[in-house]
C-alpha cells in the first residue's frame, strides 16, 4: 500500500489492517482477550454502539447493522482498538443452511472472485485516523461480509476491507462465532491488528465502523439474520468489550427497542 504523506513524498504503509474492518465490525481470532484496567484507572478511549434491525419484527428475516464509534476526549485519534467481544441477544436466529464458505485466501488474492454468491453476506464501510507528524489523516475502507471456514467447530464471519483513499489496500479480518451467556446468545470475538503507519509515527486508530449483515446485503439474504420471537422487557439487549493498544478496556451497552 502507498500513502502520500504530508510533505509529498511517498513511502510505504502496511495497513488498514482494518480494525475498521472490522468491526466490524469486523477483522479478528478464536481468542476473547480483554486486557484488565488497573483499580481505579480509566480508558482515554471510549466506544459507542449503535445496532439495529430493519425490519424490526419478530421472528422476521432481517438485515442486521452494527455501527460503531471510538473516541477521546483528548485526541481527535483515539487509541488504537486491539480486541472487541460483540454481545448479541439471546434467540437471534444466525441460519447458515445453504450459505455457502469463501477461503480467506480468495478474498485476499482474488476479492472473492470465485466464492460461491451465497458466501457474501454483507457490506459497509470503516474510517481510520492516524497522526503524521502535525496532521492528522483519514482513510476510508469498504467492507464486504463474507462466511469464511468454522475455526475450532465455530463458524466465521470473514470481512475484506478495501481501502480507498488515500491508501489502495485490502485486509480480510476474521470473527468467530461463540456461545455467550445471559441474557446474550451469541457474542462476536475479534482481533484487530495492529494499523502500521509511516515510520516512526503511531499505528492508525479506526474512529467509524458500520457493518450490515443479512436481508438484501448478501448473496443468502433474507434467511441468514431474524429478529428474536420474544423481546425482553426494555428491549433486545447488546453488549461491546473493547480492549485498546495501550492496556485500557471499555465497555458499551445498547438496546434495540421492542416491536
Amino acid at each position: 500500500m502507498r500513502l502520500r504523506a504530508p510533505n509529498g513524498i511517498r513511502t510505504g504503509m502496511h495497513g488498514m489492517r482494518a480494525g475498521a474492518h472490522a468491526g466490524a465490525l469486523c477483522a479478528i481470532a478464536t481468542l476473547a482477550v480483554c486486557a484488565v484496567l488497573p483499580t481505579g484507572a480509566q480508558a482515554a478511549t471510549t466506544a459507542s454502539i449503535t445496532p439495529s434491525f430493519a425490519p424490526n419484527r419478530l421472528g422476521a428475516a432481517t438485515a442486521f447493522t452494527l455501527r460503531i464509534a471510538y473516541a477521546d476526549q483528548q485526541d481527535p485519534v483515539p487509541e488504537p482498538v486491539s480486541h472487541a467481544v460483540v454481545h448479541l441477544p439471546a434467540g437471534l436466529g444466525i441460519d447458515l443452511r445453504g450459505i455457502g464458505i469463501c477461503p480467506s485466501s480468495r478474498l485476499e488474492k482474488q476479492a472473492g472472485r470465485g466464492c460461491p454468491a451465497s458466501s457474501r453476506v454483507g457490506s459497509g464501510s470503516s474510517l481510520a485516523g492516524a497522526h503524521l507528524g502535525a496532521t492528522n489523516l483519514n482513510e476510508t475502507a469498504a467492507l464486504t461480509a463474507w462466511r469464511g471456514p468454522n475455526r475450532g467447530g465455530r463458524p466465521t464471519l470473514e470481512i475484506r476491507g478495501q481501502g480507498l483513499t488515500p491508501l489502495e489496500e485490502s485486509v480480510v479480518v476474521v470473527g468467530v462465532l461463540e456461545p455467550d451467556s445471559a441474557p446474550y446468545g451469541q457474542k462476536l470475538v475479534m482481533t484487530v491488528p495492529p494499523i502500521p503507519t509511516l515510520p516512526l509515527e503511531p499505528n492508525a486508530s479506526i474512529l467509524r465502523f458500520a457493518l450490515t449483515v443479512g436481508s438484501a446485503h448478501g448473496g443468502h439474504g433474507g434467511g441468514l439474520i431474524r429478529v428474536p420471537h420474544r423481546c425482553p422487557a426494555g428491549g433486545f439487549p447488546f453488549a461491546a468489550d473493547f480492549a485498546y493498544a495501550g492496556g485500557s478496556t471499555s465497555t458499551s451497552t445498547a438496546t434495540v427497542r421492542c416491536p
